[in-house]
């Protein structure tokens, strides 16, 4: 018997609300059907709760079905995502025999607070869509001041900055790189060396993504969400201005204050910033944002 189910691949928020899975079909068809519905290259399926599908025999007529469009995304449960500030409340539900197990958090290194959060994602999966906020408001707005002003004209701070402790604090929070968690869609283009092709990133960026990985420890996959948001928002903003599709600074910032106004801090409320793409140089480029220059430094 054929059955009629609802897709929805949450990496690109398309939904196909009538897809029907026949009996006719070898699962190569079925799967095939998926990608081509989805406009997607790859498709793992997932039940609401994200766990994976393994044979399509066990999906039920009227089912939701939820699609990775590719074979490294992290599928999280199909719900509201919630927020709430972390310091180590659901110590209980981490695994007994982790480093770092039954530490303060303050006492906690980088590291032992992303394998801690890791943890309760693996063990208490339904709570995957929570997201931890693990540093306060405050502390925050701090360094985004301080990326804010390597931003400016001047560069100033630029040279404080050590690019290399940055990337070493994105990994130990993460346990990724900072190549590994902007999507391949939004990466500006590699820069030809004459040792190798590499990408290079603004200081800035860097710095921006240390402090957005600073409060989101073993969270890179919802975090990353927000990101794009903050893309995709700026994109259709700019939309008649010729909007730059990489990845900038001001995405960065802009996700960090998408993630404490949810959260409910009153002062991260409808933060905007003034964008500037990864690498940008010049008087145009800078121009372009100075209207924005001053925003989120606190004034409304």
């Amino acid at each position: 018997m054929s059955k009629q189910i609802q897709l929805h691949c949450p990496s690109t928020k398309a939904t196909v609300d009538t897809f029907i899975i026949s009996p006719y079909h070898s699962p190569e068809q079925t799967y095939k059907a998926i990608r081509l519905a989805l406009a997607i290259p790859h498709a793992s399926l997932y039940t609401i709760e994200a766990v994976p599908i393994t044979k399509l025999d066990a999906i039920q007529d009227g089912q939701r079905v939820l699609v990775a469009a590719a074979p490294q995304e992290h599928m999280l449960p199909d719900s509201p995502p919630e927020y709430e500030f972390y310091t180590g409340e659901e110590a209980d539900d981490v695994d007994p025999d982790l480093e770092g197990y039954g530490l303060e958090w303050d006492d906690m290194s980088e590291r032992e607070k992303h394998e801690h959060v890791t943890s309760l994602n693996a063990r208490v999966p339904e709570r995957r869509n929570r997201m931890r906020i693990t540093r306060g408001w405050e502390d925050v707005r701090d360094e985004i001041a301080r990326v804010q002003k390597m931003e400016g004209a001047d560069g100033t701070g630029k040279g404080k900055v050590d690019v290399k402790e940055c990337e070493d604090l994105i990994q130990q929070r993460w346990n990724i790189t900072l190549d590994q968690f902007i999507p391949d869609t939004y990466k500006p283009p590699k820069i030809p060396s004459t040792a190798t092709t590499t990408r290079t990133w603004d200081t800035d960026f860097v710095a921006a993504v240390a402090v957005l990985s600073s409060f989101s420890h073993g969270q890179a996959s919802l975090i990353r969400e927000h990101l794009v948001e903050a893309i995709q928002l700026r994109i259709a903003e700019e939309i008649d201005t010729r909007a730059e599709g990489h990845v900038q600074t001001g995405d960065v910032l802009s996700a960090i204050g998408i993630v404490f106004e949810r959260v409910g801090v009153v002062e991260a409320k409808g933060v905007k910033v003034r964008t500037k793409p990864v690498r940008a140089k010049g008087k145009e480029r800078r121009k372009a944002g100075k209207a924005r220059r001053k925003e989120m430094s606190g004034d409304e």
